[in-house]
């Protein structure tokens, strides 16, 4: 069985990734950002996907696309990619859950805070 081929060799799917990147640009909320600066975050993404192939991180982008409404961080894409699709771990979730009695958390809950606390303290989930 072949492997995936990562974006860093992969030109159709480095151009594919850099045209999501574009149509992010010019329908996402973007803060304090220029046009010009579209070339900088491609180049980034570039850096930071390049071990992934495009079918993960088209996914990816999905999952972010359906929950959020502004412009992605690389890391976004990372969390989603490690999580197996799952929407990035937020500190406001967490905390949320951590207010809540231990009788009223669900098991999806305490499964959210262990992976958290794993994910803050060895950096991988």
């Amino acid at each position: 069985m072949q492997l995936p081929t990562p974006i860093s060799r992969d030109s159709q799917g480095a151009a594919e990734m850099g045209l999501m990147l574009a149509q992010s640009f010019d329908t996402l909320k973007l803060y304090g950002k220029q046009p010009e600066q579209l070339e900088s975050a491609v180049a980034m993404f570039r850096l930071v996907l390049a071990d992934y192939p495009i079918e993960k991180i088209r996914t990816a982008f999905a999952v972010y696309f359906k929950r959020y409404s502004e412009f992605p961080a690389p890391a976004d894409i990372v969390q989603i990619i490690e999580r197996d699709g799952k929407p990035p771990l937020e500190r406001a979730v967490y905390i949320a859950l951590s207010k809540k009695e231990g009788d009223q958390r669900t098991s999806s809950d305490w499964a959210y805070l262990r992976e958290y606390e794993r994910y803050s303290k060895t950096g991988s989930y």
